[in-house]
């Protein structure tokens, strides 16, 4: 079966996206992020849906890589406590901390690649919004609870497992229509967290409750692009 045959194949089943993300970490290399758009029988907006929802997968693969260690090929992950993981990284990737993607960027964590959805309605190349978007680092133990941060020495034995990462992923605020956000607010195709979007939990747009381990989240196939992300021309007739 052809590449192109298997990618829509994944995308009619159930657990669709969930093996399209993971496909697409192991082939972004070749394809790059937007390959999407050659897969014809989808509409264009689920091409943007599921790029938004890729990069959004790509942003949390990226930073648990890196508070994994595998840029020294290490991996901490499920043998150090909350202490001796945080003490070789920077502060920025520590438990409780929320990163912005321009701080991602910086740190060389990611490289950020422009918003499908605002250059389609621009007519222009658009970068996302570096400053809104961002992730709230948790980190849990073996049974998936978070564990609460706390000052440097003063952490529990218990093993860090793994990292629950909550992806906001915002572009320019829409001029046509910005709904379901205020005018001249920054549009968030996906919100998963509102302490630093300052907007309600009526806003977030995954399911916590089904996906309460984040973006990364493999139960029930992951976050679907259809129902956990939004855009601008939802709201359009």
């Amino acid at each position: 079966m052809s590449l192109r045959c298997k990618l829509l194949t994944m995308l009619k089943s159930k657990k669709g996206n969930a093996l399209l993300l993971a496909t697409a970490g192991a082939i972004a290399a070749t394809f790059s992020v937007y390959f999407f758009v050659s897969l014809t029988t989808l509409s264009e907006d689920s091409k943007q849906r599921v790029a938004h929802l890729y990069n959004a997968y790509q942003m949390g693969q990226s930073l648990k890589a890196k508070i994994d260690g595998a840029d020294t090929n290490q991996a901490r992950l499920g043998t150090a406590n909350e202490d001796d993981i945080e003490a070789p990284i920077d502060d920025v990737f520590h438990n409780g901390k929320y990163i912005s993607l321009a701080v991602m960027v910086k740190k060389a964590v990611i490289i950020s690649a422009d918003d499908p959805t605002a250059t389609a309605r621009a007519g222009v190349d658009m970068p996302y919004d570096l400053e809104n978007s961002g992730v709230a680092i948790k980190y849990a133990d073996a049974d998936g609870n978070p564990i609460a941060p706390t000052e440097t020495g003063l952490a529990s034995d218990t093993l860090v497992a793994d990292v629950q990462l909550f992806v906001n992923l915002a572009g320019t605020p829409d001029a046509a229509s910005n709904s379901p956000y205020a005018d001249g607010e920054p549009f968030y195709y996906i919100l998963m967290e509102t302490s630093n979007s300052g907007l309600t939990t009526d806003d977030i747009t995954v399911n916590l409750t089904q996906f309460p381990a984040g973006i990364l989240s493999t139960n029930d196939g992951g976050p679907q692009a259809e129902v956990s992300v939004v855009l601008p021309q939802d709201d359009e007739g």
